[in-house]
C-alpha cells in the first residue's frame, strides 16, 4: 500500500497546490496499465487520465516517468531488462501512453535512474532480481539506454514538440573513481540517447571534504556537490531540470537548511551559465524507499503509514514560499 497514493491522490495532489507548487512529477506504472501481455486496463488508464487532467486543470506542469524501477510481472518473468524484447514491449507501452495520456504530458521521463537500477539490482543484489553480475549489469544498463532512444522516438511521431528525456542520478565525486564515473554517468549515456533535455537526481558527494549527514549515514549534505554536477553537464547544450534532490529527515530539522542551500547552489550554476530551468524536490510525500521500506522520510509531508494521515512538515513551509516567490528565502 506504501502512502496508498493511488487512493488518495486528490488529498495529495491538494496539498501539492496549496503549497505552491507548479509542477508535479509522478509515475505510471507499467503492470497496471499491461497488467498481461497486449492487454489494457480501461480502469488504470482512466485513474492516470484523471489524475493528468486535475493538474492540468489546476495549472500545475506534469513531468510523467514511464518506467521508475518496477516491471510488470510478465516483463520479469520474460527476464527484464536483461532481454531485449523488453526493449519492443516498453515501446508498445509507450506507443499505448501516447495514444490515451500523451496529450496531458508536458515533460516525458521515459526511464529513471538505468544505471542505479542496473547496479542495484545487477551488481549489489539489492533490488529485483537480486543478481551480482557485472557483465549483465552493463548489459541491462545498455538496454536501458536502447529502450530510451526506442521511446524517444515513439513519443515523438506522436507528439513532435514534446520534451522527452530520462532522470540520471549523478554524483560529483573527488576520488580515484572521478574519470571511469564521469565516463559512466554521464559520457557513456548522453553520447548514447537522444534528449530534449537532461534530467538529473542528485544526492551524492563523494570524496575527502567532511561535512554532515542527512538519517541515511552515507548520504551526505554538501550543496556545492550540485554546482559541479550541473556547470559539467553546461557542455552538451541541453537545457537541465533537477527532477531529484531531498534527503532522509525524520525529525525535519535538516531539510529547510538543505532546500535553501541546494537551490543556492543551484542558482550559482545558473548564473556560470548552466540553463537549469525546474527544480523537483523529493519527495512530496514519506513514501516506500525499495530495500530500506518505511525507514527514511524524505517527504514535505509526513505520512503516518498505519492511519494513512498527512501531516505538512514545517520545511514544507518554507519551500512553499520559494515556490510562490520564485526566489530564494533566507533560512
Amino acid at each position: 500500500m506504501a502512502c496508498d497514493h493511488f487512493r488518495l491522490w486528490r488529498e495529495d495532489l491538494e496539498i501539492a497546490k496549496n503549497l505552491s507548487h507548479n509542477a508535479h512529477r509522478l509515475s505510471l506504472e507499467w503492470g497496471r496499465i499491461e497488467p498481461r501481455k497486449g492487454e489494457w486496463d480501461s480502469a488504470a488508464l482512466h485513474h492516470y487520465h484523471e489524475v493528468l487532467s486535475w493538474l492540468r486543470d489546476n495549472q500545475i506542469k506534469t513531468f510523467v516517468t514511464l518506467h521508475h524501477f518496477t516491471n510488470p510481472s510478465w516483463v520479469a518473468a520474460q527476464g527484464g531488462w536483461s532481454n531485449r524484447k523488453t526493449i519492443d514491449d516498453f515501446a508498445e507501452f509507450t506507443s499505448k501512453v501516447c495514444q490515451t495520456l500523451g496529450h496531458l504530458v508536458d515533460f516525458w521521463i521515459t526511464v529513471n535512474e538505468p544505471g542505479i537500477y542496473a547496479g542495484m539490482g545487477y551488481v549489489r543484489g539489492k533490488f529485483p532480481p537480486f543478481q551480482k553480475n557485472i557483465a549483465r549489469a552493463f548489459f541491462v544498463y545498455r538496454n536501458m539506454l536502447a529502450a530510451h532512444n526506442r521511446a524517444y522516438e515513439v513519443i515523438h511521431a506522436y507528439y513532435s514538440e514534446a520534451r522527452v528525456g530520462f532522470a540520471q542520478n549523478i554524483t560529483y565525486f573527488e576520488t580515484g573513481l572521478t574519470r571511469f564515473m564521469r565516463w559512466f554517468q554521464v559520457d557513456c549515456p548522453y553520447s548514447r540517447t537522444k534528449n530534449d533535455f537532461f534530467g538529473v537526481n542528485h544526492y551524492f558527494y563523494r570524496g575527502a571534504k567532511k561535512f554532515p549527514f542527512t538519517d541515511r549515514d552515507s548520504w551526505p549534505i554538501y550543496p556545492p556537490a550540485l554546482f559541479h554536477v550541473l556547470t559539467g553537464l553546461t557542455r552538451f547544450g541541453k537545457p537541465i531540470y533537477i527532477t531529484e534532490n531531498g534527503l532522509a529527515d525524520a525529525a525535519d530539522t535538516k531539510r529547510r537548511g538543505y532546500i535553501g542551500g541546494y537551490l543556492a547552489a543551484t542558482r550559482e550554476a545558473i548564473a556560470a551559465g548552466c540553463d537549469v530551468r525546474g527544480y523537483l524536490h523529493w519527495s512530496l510525500l514519506d513514501n516506500f524507499e525499495w530495500e530500506d521500506g518505511y525507514k527514511w522520510k524524505f517527504g514535505l509531508v509526513e505520512v503516518n503509514f498505519k492511519t494513512q494521515k498527512r501531516t505538512i512538515r514545517g520545511s514544507a513551509k518554507y519551500y512553499a514560499e520559494i515556490c510562490r516567490t520564485n526566489s530564494l528565502i533566507p533560512n
